[in-house]
């Protein structure tokens, strides 16, 4: 009689929807096993993680060593060759000219002028506080010049741009500075030979290449060299 009432129980409970014990048990056991999995995948994961932070240290502790390594056994890694850049200036066609008689004026191409007819005499080498006639600097540029051509109402531009200018390698050697009407006011216009650029004051960087790429590079600079005849009066 007990076993009937109970098993009348049982139905009645699974008639109201709720879990037998047998229910819960199961479920109890895919929760076991399900945070069982969870665990598992966490902690595949953080091995993952190790090995590739090992991984990563073990690169970067080779390349280490093998650069500490490498010169002692008379081995030196090759350089890289910085990226060449492109030359300083705009290139600008020569104009033919022939030699003036003193005080005689000609026509330029440009104004300021890179190349043309000149005078014998060349301008004094360095810094003019006034402008040079355009016919004695052409006779400079000829010998490998290096004219900085400037309109600066600014005293501190200018004082600066002369300083930069006597900074450079074998001033006053191959160098010119003077006021020009031509240019543009706040600008500098550096000339060679056939070359002209134009920067302002504080492009030190930019007047800098151009002196580097065109200095001493003149028609008649072959036979003056470096100091493009500098001393010579022509």
């Amino acid at each position: 009689m007990a076993d009937d009432n109970q098993q009348q129980s049982t139905r009645a409970v699974r008639e109201d929807g709720a879990l037998t014990p047998a229910q819960l048990e199961r479920r109890a056991s895919r929760r076991t096993v399900s945070r069982q999995e969870r665990r598992q995948r966490s902690a595949a994961k953080r091995a993952r993680k190790r090995r590739f932070f090992m991984a990563g240290g073990l690169i970067i502790a080779l390349a280490l060593i093998t650069g500490l390594a490498l010169p002692s056994f008379g081995v030196t890694p090759t350089p890289v060759d910085p990226q060449p850049r492109d030359i300083a200036g705009t290139q600008l066609a020569i104009q033919e000219g022939d030699l003036l008689e003193p005080g005689a004026t000609a026509e330029y191409d440009t104004s300021p002028p890179t190349s043309g007819p000149s005078w014998a005499e060349a301008a004094a080498w360095g810094v003019h506080e006034e402008q040079v006639a355009d016919e004695a600097v052409v006779r400079n540029l000829r010998n490998g010049a290096i004219v900085f051509n400037y309109q600066l109402s600014s005293d501190s531009q200018r004082a600066e741009l002369q300083a930069f200018v006597e900074s450079l390698p074998g001033y006053p050697d191959c160098y010119v500075m003077h006021p020009h009407s031509a240019v543009t006011e706040g600008e500098i216009e550096v000339t060679a030979w056939g070359w002209l650029d134009t920067v302002t004051p504080s492009e030190t960087g930019a007047m800098r290449d151009f002196v580097d790429d065109h200095r001493a590079n003149g028609p008649d600079s072959e036979t003056r060299g470096e100091s493009c005849g500098t001393g010579s009066g022509a």
